[in-house]
């Protein structure tokens, strides 16, 4: 892998570089497309859309490409808000991963986009998304992709792909191999509390949930009975949408039990499967007092690698571009990690 990240000057600060950076390269997406300048040197990816089974007969809707001579396939995860064809950053992994030769497959997972049209079942934060990911392989590898299949994942994201390893060791799949993840939610309780102490962090969470209500409102919409009356009105927080729409899906005593059960922290020393873990320790969007047992955890398994870095922010660490490196920093370490695995 090359150096260590260094985060350019006008982007030291990690709330900063959080906020500029998704807005500046939200905002030139929304405008481009897939027509992006950052991407011009990237051939367009001639994409087939696919509905795939996931757990439970869940229907996700996505789709995937896979070059001459693939040489691996990559699913990759978005974050927690959005859809596939805003997902700037999945999208920019995408392409780079194509033109190294990868089949890929972006997909809207559960309550999110075209899936979000098609069933009721909300999100899960991996407990059922893991499994989704195991099925998704399957179906990718019968439609032609290689049976070498990694994932990949960007915050919330980085926690389904997380979910997605320790998926496929207990479903005995021989297909996914690894994962790498940017940014990933790890321990949503602790997180949560902490993202509420602070000025930056209440805006950024008032943000998601002016999204995620309006995701609950379509919810309610298309399946009225899967909807408690009053519930969209009642999401004033992150947590409280899961009380409302998640926790009694699925099962959950509270949302507190809820985030406990699927916090990715707690498999990041017992997956069996190698990984690679990118982590900000200026990320405003998680307590920093989860540093240390980051370090610990993956310290214990041989699976693991971490890369944390001083600055870069949440789903972040843009850089100068310098030679053949582009101003990607994490996206590449992830592709060079994933790269040599194959």
């Amino acid at each position: 892998m090359m150096g260590a990240y260094q985060a350019p000057w006008y982007l030291k600060d990690g709330l900063w570089q959080t906020t500029a950076t998704s807005y500046w390269y939200g905002t030139a997406w929304s405008w481009w497309g897939d027509r992006v300048p950052w991407l011009a040197g990237y051939p367009l990816i001639p994409w087939q859309e696919h509905v795939f089974e996931g757990a439970d007969g869940v229907p996700l809707w996505g789709q995937w490409a896979s070059p001459p001579k693939a040489r691996g396939t990559l699913i990759i995860n978005y974050g927690i808000t959005g859809q596939t064809t805003t997902a700037w950053y999945a999208q920019t992994l995408a392409r780079k991963a194509y033109a190294r030769s990868w089949a890929v497959c972006l997909y809207d997972w559960r309550g999110h986009g075209q899936t979000g049209e098609r069933s009721p079942a909300p999100s899960s934060d991996g407990w059922r998304e893991g499994e989704d990911q195991v099925r998704m392989a399957e179906q990718l590898v019968a439609l032609g992709c290689p049976e070498r299949v990694s994932l990949a994942g960007f915050s919330l994201g980085g926690q389904l792909a997380l979910w997605g390893l320790k998926a496929a060791v207990e479903l005995g799949t021989p297909f996914i191999q690894s994962a790498a993840v940017l940014a990933p939610n790890l321990e949503s309780n602790r997180s949560l509390a902490y993202l509420r102490t602070t000025p930056g962090g209440r805006a950024i969470e008032w943000m998601l949930v002016q999204e995620i209500r309006r995701e609950a409102q379509k919810r309610r919409e298309r399946f009225p009975e899967a909807v408690k009356p009053g519930a969209v009105e009642r999401i004033t927080s992150i947590s409280s949408y899961d009380h409302e729409m998640v926790i009694d899906y699925y099962g959950f005593l509270s949302v507190a039990d809820y985030y406990q059960k699927t916090s990715g922290l707690y498999l990041l020393d017992t997956l069996a499967l190698p990984y690679l873990l990118i982590y900000a320790e200026d990320d405003p969007m998680f307590d920093p007092a989860l540093l240390p047992e980051i370090r610990e955890r993956t310290a214990r398994n041989p699976q693991a690698q971490l890369l944390m870095t001083q600055g870069g922010g949440h789903v972040g660490h843009i850089t100068q571009a310098a030679g053949k490196e582009d101003e990607f920093w994490g996206l590449n370490r992830m592709l060079d990690f994933l790269g040599n695995l194959i």
